[in-house]
């Protein structure tokens, strides 16, 4: 007995000892906090607001909407929130996407054709290839097919519509909102149609926002200039009846026209939950070390930290199960094939890029950019051997 107290003091000597001083804080922090899932914990914050924030990660990313998908699955969102918003989808889109997601008892072959018409126009680029919208859109057709209380959908980016564009000089035109601050219009249109929700007096929304659309501060970028951000919309119009809510990601930089991306306070943060050997877990930002850490997301000299930008955080899945898709068959529609040539070239020349637009006119080099666009991709971050030893090496 007493060899066997005298081996687990030894063992539990080891651990400690074992732990890099460096998470620690980190560490302590995630042993005390109450145990939540991040679905759990994301849903929880409906009961004392009408509006959720939701950060998403890398676009491409579909794990993040595998938990989106559990929560709009879920008994409570369905009877309770019922609204969802995106950042993703011009809002010229809205009244027939809403109507269709709602309409039961549609043949497969004509939901399939219907998602990937409104994957082809849903934004102001030639074409948006990630699948994640594709997957978002199925997910709510699918629960609103077999249930009694629906998902009513609204995308909300800045209306655009390439039928009106005849030319270089029409999508100048349309693009007129790159001088405008896009991230107000697309706070706009979420208040003035969450204002128009007619459900109950109780009326509730879950927003997904990418990057920094989803900070509840607007930000300052590298020339002194303020940057908009919707969600500081959001919270100027709404006050405390919002909050948002950071998902576990990687940040961006970019040196010499090439992206990189490194991990949040250099790995501690995901090494920390690797030590817990937790990869599903949602807390708030106020009063500790995950909270006073400096914005280091927003790399453009950010004097902010991260309780100052978000209320709360959920970690979903290590790094190196995040599955980033983009490009599927179906992407491109037979028959919008030309359409989508025809867009590309003008998208280029309002680029100004002649050596593509010369390009196009090769039967061949046209087949290929088709072939690409509709063939399924899975990466993972091409760096991810780094980011990994960057969270290992605290381990």
């Amino acid at each position: 007995m007493r060899n066997a107290i005298i081996l687990l003091f030894l063992l539990s000597t080891i651990c400690c000892c074992s732990q890099n001083p460096e998470i620690k804080p980190y560490v302590d922090v995630l042993k005390k906090i109450e145990k939540k899932t991040a679905k759990n914990y994301i849903l929880e914050k409906f009961e004392n607001h009408d509006i959720v924030v939701l950060c998403e990660r890398d676009h491409r990313d579909l794990t993040q909407y595998e938990l989106i998908k559990d929560i709009l699955s879920d008994d409570y969102f369905k009877q309770n929130v019922k609204n969802l918003f995106t950042e993703i989808g011009v809002i010229n889109l809205q009244p027939e996407i809403t109507e269709f997601l709602k309409t039961k008892g549609l043949d497969s072959v004509y939901v399939a054709k219907k998602l990937s018409e409104f994957q082809f126009n849903s934004s102001f680029w030639t074409i948006w290839e990630k699948y994640n919208y594709h997957y978002l859109l199925q997910t709510i057709y699918d629960i609103n097919n077999i249930s009694e209380n629906q998902i009513s959908y609204y995308p909300s980016d800045v209306e655009f519509d390439w039928s009106q564009v005849k030319n270089s000089e029409d999508y100048y035109r349309e693009m007129e909102f790159e001088t405008e601050p896009r991230d107000s219009l697309i706070a706009n249109n979420i208040i003035n149609q969450f204002e128009k929700i007619k459900h109950n007096k109780k009326k509730k929304a879950l927003v997904i926002l990418n990057y920094r659309h989803a900070f509840k501060i607007h930000t300052t970028r590298n020339n002194g200039e303020i940057q908009g951000n919707t969600t500081k919309y959001l919270f100027d119009f709404f006050g405390n009846r919002v909050t948002n809510i950071l998902i576990s990601q990687v940040s961006f930089s970019e040196k010499e026209n090439e992206y990189s991306c490194s991990l949040i306070q250099h790995g501690k943060w995901d090494a920390s939950f690797k030590f817990l050997n937790i990869d599903d877990f949602g807390f708030d930002l106020e009063n500790n070390v995950f909270g006073k850490d400096n914005l280091d997301i927003w790399n453009v000299n950010s004097r902010n930290n991260y309780k100052d930008a978000f209320d709360g955080f959920v970690f979903y899945k290590p790094i190196e199960e995040y599955n980033l898709v983009s490009y599927f068959n179906g992407l491109i529609p037979k028959e919008m094939e030309e359409e989508f040539f025809r867009r590309f070239k003008i998208q280029l020349e309002y680029q100004e890029n002649k050596s593509l637009i010369e390009k196009l006119k090769d039967d061949e080099f046209r087949n290929k950019i088709l072939k690409e666009f509709t063939t399924r991709r899975e990466n993972k971050y091409p760096n991810l051997e780094q980011l990994i030893n960057d969270r290992n090496k605290y381990l």
